[in-house]
């Protein structure tokens, strides 16, 4: 006589709840929706600027925070608006002064999630945006400088691991080129910047997205 061999019932019920939520999170992911993403980083100054002035002359990084707004196409496309605005870390500062900076960026950017099996899924972003830099000295000497340009090119790659069909975690990277092309001061001062010069940002963190 056949013995037909029947899996446990602990067994079936956990196998029948993991189809459930992978049928459910596959048909989130798949059809167009909102994601809200938040990111928490470190970033590297590189470049000038302006004329003969390092970067790195005033900053040694920043910590940047950064909130993403995304149209999800499918389950590979996203586009979206992020907003950044990073705490400068300041240094060479005037003996008896106290300094204090911020990196504000508004962009655009497209994700594209490449299609892999498994709960880890790689993506690569571009994006294009406008920069703001400011600093600000107290003391008797002091005062603030802010200058803008534009960030012409924002390259990203990164992992996003699904928690939940609602949420995912993961690390990212990103490299942007931008120039500051006008300045202004708090005495009133400003202008366009002579010997317009290229600066980078090489960012890295963690990023964690809301799927809607």
């Amino acid at each position: 006589m056949k013995i037909t061999r029947i899996a446990p019932l602990p067994l079936v019920f956990v196998m029948a709840i993991s189809s459930s939520a992978r049928a459910q999170e596959d048909s989130l992911m798949d059809r167009p929706g909102l994601d809200v993403g938040l990111r928490l980083g470190y970033a590297a100054p590189f470049g000038k600027l302006g004329g003969v002035v390092n970067m790195s002359d005033f900053f040694s990084g920043a910590i940047p925070l950064v909130l993403e707004l995304g149209y999800r196409i499918n389950a590979n496309a996203t586009i979206g608006i992020l907003f950044q605005y990073a705490f400068a870390l300041t240094k060479n500062c005037d003996p008896g002064a106290s300094c204090s900076g911020s990196v504000i960026r508004l962009g655009l950017e497209g994700l594209f999630h490449i299609p892999v099996e498994g709960p880890f899924v790689p993506w690569l972003g571009l994006g294009t945006g406008y920069e703001w830099l400011s600093l600000d000295e107290s003391g008797s000497t002091g005062g603030s400088v802010t200058v803008e340009g534009f960030e012409f090119l924002n390259l990203q790659a990164g992992g996003d691991y699904r928690l939940s069909p609602y949420f995912s975690l993961g690390p990212f990277v990103s490299f942007s080129l931008a120039r500051y092309d006008s300045g202004s001061t708090s005495s009133g001062a400003g202008g366009e910047i002579r010997g317009k010069a290229i600066h980078e940002w090489l960012q890295f963190g963690m990023k964690g997205t809301f799927n809607l």
